[in-house]
């Protein structure tokens, strides 16, 4: 009877499994024009840039606007349903419109811009983006910037990135005269797109261009700026660093700006980049002051800079960079036992490759913490069932972290490991696994696989063999670790490389 009784329990468990883990998945896609009416094409793209580019009827627009007022409600909701068709809503106007209407009309504003809001518009133009960086396309510079350009401000985000990406790719020298002229732009977007484009195109020849946005009002532009100078050792990039140590509006510029400041200089003030304004200002205040004084006579060591870039986190002979956990970083409960040591024997080396052996479970994080970087390595499943992952956003063990699956015909799938705060590529939050891109691109179990990861300001983006297959974003952008993980199914690693950005 037991026996009857455990069965049957173990039964509903199943079922019950079942019923919820659907519930739980979120399938993010990369965007694609298709989702906004438009073909996935470059006449796709032409078409949507024409569409964002052509002015609209002032009078048309007075017009609905008076009609939302109008004593005829059949009239005020043809109005409404007349702005709220506009292929491409003109959000600033409407906007303005809202300062000295009636609640009738305001209700209606609100409505229609709701309807059309933000998030859909920050959709469309990503994809916008991915289409010409898929594509290639080229000559579209003048007209992508042109369709931002007066429309409502981004904040820092998915958006700039790959409005930044696409103008890279669209550009060409004819586009550098556009550039110079765009780094001045009203739009933050435009002028930190300029930045790095002119850098791409010119190299070390745009940094006379560049040098009047190492002090833009936009953190973000100014790092930029200053990371450009500090690409080709130029010490005017020292002072936006020490100034960005007080940058209240993100704590990843204020990292990275350390990070850069001890490594040229050698020097330390004792500052701490999580600490509040006040905490902050009296060390920021030392960066500052010494760099005026010592900045033309000083020798820094850029050198140092370059060297700690790249970092080898498996030599192939030990694991020094690493410390041992329970899968998943939980507390040592397996079948009842508690304070259960991690186990040391659930990974081997051999021939200069890390193996997690076959009937051990645990996983091994790294002991720095990385901000922005790119991690590259090659793996290899030994079995059709070999099950593995790749742990990103990491830190203590209550804090979760983002999966990356290693697992036959499903490498690049995501899955949220406890608290983590993940948001999937649609904007949706990760509740608990989320499926890759596209069809599988890997090399059938037995051969070597290559997967890389980016990851900048939070955002991440996992590529299989060369292919993007999954992007994420992590809510809390502040320096992480890295994990691997045995799920005691056999899996080789080897060329375990990283690259700070």
């Amino acid at each position: 009877m037991l026996n009857l009784i455990t069965l049957f329990r173990l039964k509903l468990i199943c079922w019950f499994a079942l019923l919820v883990i659907p519930v739980c998945v979120s399938f993010s896609k990369d965007k694609r024009l298709s989702e906004y009416g438009y073909s996935d094409d470059k006449n796709g793209v032409l078409s949507l840039l024409g569409l964002l580019n052509q002015k609209q009827d002032p009078k048309l627009l007075a017009k609905y606007l008076s009609e939302l007022d109008s004593n005829d409600f059949s009239k005020r909701e043809r109005a409404t349903r007349n702005l709220s068709r506009l292929p491409v809503i003109d959000r600033v106007f409407l906007q303005e419109s809202l300062k000295n209407s009636t609640p009738e009309v305001s209700f209606r504003i609100r409505s229609i811009l709701k309807q059309n809001n933000k998030e859909r518009f920050d959709g469309m133009m990503r994809a916008l983006s991915y289409e010409i960086i898929r594509g290639k396309h080229e000559g579209l510079l003048s007209d992508l910037f042109s369709s931002v350009e007066g429309r409502e401000q981004y904040s820092m985000g998915g958006m700039w990135r790959s409005f930044a990406e696409a103008s890279t790719v669209t550009a060409n020298d004819k586009d550098v005269e556009l550039l110079k002229r765009k780094l001045t732009s009203d739009n933050d977007m435009i002028r930190y797109s300029s930045v790095k484009t002119l850098l791409s195109i010119l190299g070390e020849g745009s940094l006379p261009f560049i040098m009047k946005n190492i002090t833009d009002k936009s953190p973000h532009i100014k790092w930029e700026s200053a990371n450009a100078f500090m690409k080709f050792q130029r010490r005017e990039c020292l002072i936006p660093f020490a100034e960005l140590l007080m940058c209240d509006e993100d704590f990843g510029l204020r990292w990275r700006s350390l990070e850069s400041l001890r490594a040229i200089t050698g020097q330390d003030f004792g500052y701490y980049a999580a600490g509040n304004a006040e905490e902050r200002s009296v060390p920021a205040t030392k960066w500052t002051d010494w760099l005026k004084k010592n900045l033309a006579l000083a020798e820094f060591n850029f050198g140092k800079l370059e060297n700690e870039r790249t970092i080898v986190l498996f030599s192939g002979n030990d694991l020094n960079e690493w410390e041992f956990r329970n899968l998943g970083g939980r507390p040592g409960v397996i079948f009842g036992r508690k304070g259960q040591v991690p186990n040391k024997e659930a990974w081997d080396i051999e021939n200069q490759t890390l193996i997690a052996k076959k009937g051990f479970r645990g996983e091994i994080i790294t002991k720095r913490s990385f901000l922005n970087y790119e991690f590259s390595l090659e793996y290899k499943l030994l079995e059709g069932t070999s099950d593995s992952g790749v742990g990103i956003f990491a830190g203590e063990p209550d804090q979760g972290y983002l999966e990356i699956q290693l697992y036959n015909q499903r490498s690049g799938d995501l899955y949220k490991i406890g608290a983590a705060q993940i948001v999937t590529d649609d904007g949706n939050p990760l509740g608990f696994r989320s499926s890759k891109f596209k069809d599988a691109n890997e090399e059938k179990w037995g051969e070597w696989n290559k997967m890389e990861i980016r990851v900048s300001d939070g955002q991440s983006e996992i590529k299989v063999n060369g292919e993007v297959q999954n992007r994420a974003l992590s809510k809390d952008p502040r320096p992480s670790k890295i994990v691997l993980r045995n799920e005691g199914t056999g899996v080789k690693f080897r060329n375990l490389l990283l690259k700070k950005l």
